[in-house]
Order: C-alpha cells, then sequence, then structure tokens
C-alpha cells in the first residue's frame, strides 16, 4: 500500500513539474514579447478594453510594466506618463493600475479620472473570480470616467490623499475560510505589500464583523483607515495620485513568482501571516526542553460533513506513536488564537476542506497531513494544497481514502454510476460533485494510516536531529 501511495504521488510530482515549467515558458515569453514595457494612454481605445477576451497589438494595452508595478513607490513618476491607466490579466483577475488626478465618489460609483483626453469610461467590479459569473453577481460595479480638467462635471475632493488606494470587494465566497485567503487575503497581499503601509484600502461589498476577524492582518498592511466605500456620505470624493482597483491572484490558494506582481513567493506569504500575528516559530526546531516534549500533532474536527467517525481511535494511535495530540474545531476560537495553537504543532491533521487553510500559521517543515476523500478528488486536492504546501516550506503527505472507509455505501448501491464512474459526475460540474463525494463521512483504516503518522513523525524527528546539528556547530 505504502508503494503504491509512493507511485501514484511520484505521477503527482511529475504532473506539477510539466505544469510549473510550462507556468515558465507562457510567462517568459509573455514578458518578454516587447522590446519595452508600454502603458496605455488616452490616445487609445477605451472600449476594446472593456472586452475579457481583446488582445491588444504587442500587448500594449495590457500592464506589463513589472518595473512599475514594483518600484512604484520608489520612482513615483520617474518614467511613467502622469497620466496612464495599466490593465493586467492574470489567471483569476482583472487588474487597472491607474496614475494621475484620480477622484472617487464612492456615494455613485463613480472613479473619475482627469485628464487632458476627451470622454471614455469603463466598467470595474474589483474582485478576482472573472471567469465566475455566479461570484461575481454579488460584486459592486464601479464606472471609471475619463474627463478632461476643463469639464464642468470635475467633483471637487473633499479628501487629498498623498498615499495609493486600492479598491477591492470582499462578497461573493467570502467567510469561508479558504475562499478567504484565496480571494482575498493572499491577492491583498500581492497587491499591497510593496507599498509597505503607505497605502489605503476602499472597500465595497463590506461584511463589518468579516473585517474584524482579519483586522490584524489588514493592519499589516496599511496604516490607514480602511474606508468602507458603499456608505461615504454624499458629495463626499476621495483624491488620490496613484490606485488599484482589483487584485492580484494567480490561482487558487497559491502564489506565482513569475506573474506580477514578480518574485513574490507563497513562503513570502506565510512568513507575512507568522510575523503579522507575532507567532513565535518561524521553522521546525528541536524542543530544548527537558525532558524534551512530544511533537505536536493537531487533528481538524469537521462537524457537519466529512467527519471523521473514529477520531477518538486516530487520537489514541497517534499518542501511542509518540504524538502530543491537539483536537481543533475550526469555530472553537478567535484567529488570533487558533494562529497561536496552529503554530505550536509539527502537523496538521484533517480532510480536505477550508480549515487546511491554517496551515498558513505552521512553522516551515512541519507537516500537513491532507486526507482525500473518495470520487477520484485527488485532483481537486491537488490543486487547492498538494500544489501549495510545498511552496510555503512545508512537508505534505496524503492520505486516499478508500470506498470502504467512507460512508457513501449507505447512500448508493455498489452498481449505482457515482460508484462505478466518479468521472461522469465530474464532468456535471463542482456542484454535483461536491453533493456526491464531498458530504460523506470516514472511518480510516487504522492500520493504513498508521503508516502516514509514522512518516510525519520520522520527518519531525529528522527536522529535531538536524536543527540539533546546526545548535552544536
Amino acid at each position: 500500500m505504502k508503494a503504491s501511495n509512493t507511485n501514484h504521488w511520484f505521477q503527482l510530482k511529475n504532473f506539477a513539474a510539466v505544469l510549473a515549467l510550462s507556468f515558465l515558458l507562457v510567462s517568459l515569453s509573455f514578458l518578454t514579447s516587447n522590446d519595452s514595457y508600454k502603458f496605455y494612454d488616452n490616445s487609445d481605445d477605451w472600449y476594446k478594453l472593456q472586452d475579457d477576451n481583446f488582445t491588444a497589438p504587442d500587448e500594449e494595452s495590457l500592464c506589463l510594466s513589472s518595473a512599475k508595478i514594483l518600484h512604484r513607490l520608489e520612482h513615483q513618476g520617474g518614467g511613467v506618463p502622469k497620466e496612464s491607466v495599466c490593465r493586467l490579466r492574470v489567471p483569476k483577475s482583472i487588474v487597472y493600475e491607474i496614475d494621475g488626478d484620480i477622484r472617487v465618489d464612492g456615494n455613485s460609483s463613480s472613479i473619475f479620472w482627469i485628464n487632458s483626453g476627451r470622454h471614455e469610461s469603463l466598467k470595474v467590479k474589483p474582485f478576482p473570480r472573472n471567469c465566475d459569473p455566479n461570484a461575481m453577481s454579488s460584486v459592486r460595479e464601479f464606472s471609471v470616467k475619463s474627463l478632461p480638467f476643463q469639464n464642468g462635471s470635475v467633483p471637487q475632493c473633499n479628501s487629498n490623499h498623498s498615499y495609493p488606494a486600492i479598491l477591492f470587494s470582499t462578497a461573493a465566497y467570502t467567510g469561508n475560510f479558504f475562499h478567504d485567503f484565496t480571494d482575498v487575503l493572499i491577492p491583498l497581499f500581492l497587491t499591497a505589500h510593496r507599498y509597505h503601509g503607505e497605502v489605503q484600502f476602499l472597500m465595497t461589498n463590506m461584511k463589518p464583523i468579516w473585517v474584524e476577524k482579519y483586522l490584524i492582518f489588514f493592519r499589516s498592511l496599511t496604516r490607514y483607515e480602511i474606508i468602507n466605500i458603499d456608505e461615504e456620505p454624499h458629495g463626499n470624493t476621495h483624491c488620490y495620485k496613484s490606485m488599484t482597483m482589483g487584485l492580484y491572484a494567480h490561482r487558487e490558494f497559491a502564489i506565482d513568482p513569475f506573474m506580477p506582481p514578480l518574485g513574490y513567493t507563497f513562503a513570502d506569504f506565510t512568513h507575512f501571516m507568522r510575523k503579522s500575528y507575532y507567532l513565535e516559530r518561524h521553522v521546525l526546531r528541536k524542543h530544548w526542553e527537558s525532558p524534551p516534549k512530544r511533537p505536536k500533532l493537531l487533528l481538524i474536527s469537521r462537524r457537519w460533513s466529512r467527519k471523521l467517525l473514529n477520531a477518538n481511535e486516530i487520537e489514541t494511535m497517534a499518542s501511542d506513536l509518540g504524538f502530543e495530540i491537539i483536537v481543533m474545531d475550526e469555530h472553537d476560537h478567535p484567529l488570533d488564537k487558533y494562529a497561536q495553537i496552529v503554530n505550536s504543532c509539527d502537523v496538521i491533521v484533517g480532510i480536505h476542506g477550508s480549515a487546511l487553510s491554517y496551515m498558513v500559521f505552521l512553522p516551515q517543515k512541519a507537516v500537513v497531513i491532507q486526507i482525500v476523500p473518495w470520487g477520484r478528488l485527488e485532483g481537486l486536492s491537488w490543486c487547492d494544497y498538494a500544489f501549495t504546501v510545498p511552496k510555503a516550506k512545508l512537508k505534505y503527505l496524503e492520505y486516499q481514502v478508500s470506498l470502504e472507509e467512507t460512508t457513501l455505501l449507505n447512500k448508493y448501491p455498489r452498481d449505482h454510476p457515482n460508484i462505478q464512474d466518479p468521472f461522469s459526475v465530474h464532468l456535471q460540474g463542482f456542484w454535483v460533485l461536491k453533493e456526491a463525494y464531498m458530504n460523506e463521512d470516514v472511518t480510516l483504516d487504522l492500520q493504513k494510516f498508521r503508516g502516514t503518522l509514522v512518516e510525519a513523525l520520522e520527518h519531525v524527528r529528522k527536522q529535531e536531529k538536524t536543527s540539533l546539528g546546526g545548535q552544536i556547530s
């Protein structure tokens, strides 16, 4: 069984390597398609920019200016037109970068870009799920209007700001812990971190309780008041010289260092999370107490679906192997308390689901064990976590549940199409897939799962020996 799991993981790693190489080649060809970076200015066709399928000649209208994105603060205006709009398409989002005289009237969902050109306009929904109509339907739309200086309808500034602004939405799937990271927190880190706190957040579709949950995170990225732009008083206009509309998002729960803004990695993000929440452990180290502490294993408990029916037996087995066990439900504590608990652990175990996103607080070299439900969900599990975990400098292990370990056989007979042909279910879309395979509970085969826990324990002990050698030398 172990050999079979190893072979399966080897195949996944080969696939990951091919995918990564493809991303690299596409990114390099994308970035080298021009001899120099170019910016959209007010003489181009604004209407073409509203077409998501439009590709301008030589990509002129797509903001390829990594230099501008990465160094905008250090070289404000240097080599960049005073009046410019850059439109950047990344896999999950469309982002607009604007420089010049920018005036934001939240009450009317209008952004005015004052320049020497003619009247033009475009529409923006500042949320990074551009290809998901269901998600985008709940996102407030803003009108960006280009007006000449002499226009009498130019709104007057009530609040002038010397720092840039980022406009983004907290609509759609926020409230689900995985999507909080995938759709807002990771993209916001990519978009805002380069400003070193000198940036203001304009939130639309703002959920006050949700913002309060992540307030430590937001305060680590901005020194300024977070503005609920939907509730601004009538006639109140905020003015900026630089603004980003939308957030950079590469793919589900991941960061691609070859995509703008270039250079960030998922390890950078997890380091930022540990630093923001004042966590002590950045790397797995030997416990120096005498006698030494047992390695901590965090077992994530699910209440409503994909429950571990023999969790008590798993706890006993893990304890017998040498682990100290912590069982955590994702609704038990505030986020900063969770961050401390997770950071104190060496191994985290959970069935595929949003709570595995707590891995962002683990110290590097810790272990993430993802239990993959039956139903050929290894691809989904790979995209959501298996791909990213190693990028955070964590050890990834996977346990694939067999049909006999699930409650599916209580729901379907063995000759049912959902049992005989899972791929046909996948072809019907995510919601059908979720209903068929992602609401079932699991009773793990303890003998099989024991091997996965032993592998995790061996990894932790190896890291401890390595850190011990480093201390001595």
